[in-house]
């Protein structure tokens, strides 16, 4: 019998930035990030990394074009700021592939940790920042 998965990181609604379509694109990073701890957890972490990383590049892809295109359309004035971290995003996951390609040993501690820092960082306050201006432009 197989270990039931854990939610390790749990989506709260303090990471909502009451955009819906956002916050299920959100959701699946939780999802991507939940997947690979349980997995590290498991001793794993290595057999799924890939998967994790091909996740994350067609997650970044989508996400960034929707958030980007929803946020220029409404004028949210930091637009700069968040599209230069996304780029940064999209950059880590470039050195990331590179490392993975190159067979590094603790490469999926290295996303991890990154991940982490990702969700609580940037989505809960860069993102979060946008909340308001958003619920206003689209009338919520």
């Amino acid at each position: 019998m197989q270990a039931q998965a854990t939610t390790w990181f749990p989506w709260k609604d303090a990471y909502s930035v009451q955009v819906p379509e956002i916050d299920a694109q959100h959701k699946r990073l939780v999802e991507i990030i939940n997947r690979l701890q349980d997995a590290m957890l498991q001793g794993q972490g290595k057999n799924v990394i890939n998967s994790v990383l091909v996740d994350l590049e067609e997650y970044a892809k989508y996400h960034f074009s929707f958030e980007e295109d929803l946020l220029r359309r409404h004028a949210y004035p930091k637009m700069l700021t968040q599209e230069a971290q996304h780029r940064s995003f999209e950059s880590k996951l470039g050195q990331f592939r590179a490392d993975y390609n190159s067979a590094s040993i603790t490469m999926s501690v290295s996303v991890m940790d990154f991940l982490r820092d990702w969700l609580t960082r940037h989505i809960m306050q860069e993102d979060r920042a946008y909340s308001a201006h958003m619920v206003a432009a689209l009338g919520k």
